[in-house]
């Protein structure tokens, strides 16, 4: 595990924030797989839906699933937002 001081971007911070919240640990960074950090299920759908509800984007839990590294979370997270605007 890595502590990042810079995001590459908003969406970055927005990830890393909200999975430090939910797992209780404050040395996640952006290159961190989701499940290697203790996410679990319960936890990744506990964060879809606060994903989905901050940036109004349907079904983010799938795309936890899909993409479990950070960096690539926030990625398709940036091109959803992106479609949907």
């Amino acid at each position: 595990m890595t502590v990042e001081s810079e995001f590459r971007n908003p969406m970055d911070e927005l990830v890393v924030s909200n999975v430090r919240k939910l797992t209780g640990n404050e040395s996640i960074g952006i290159n961190d797989d989701f499940f290697d950090i203790g996410g679990n299920s319960i936890v990744a759908i506990r964060l879809g839906q606060a994903l989905s509800k901050e940036l109004g984007i349907p079904r983010a839990v799938r795309v936890i699933f899909k993409n479990p590294v950070l960096s690539n979370l926030s990625d398709a997270l940036n091109g959803l937002v992106a479609d949907k605007a």
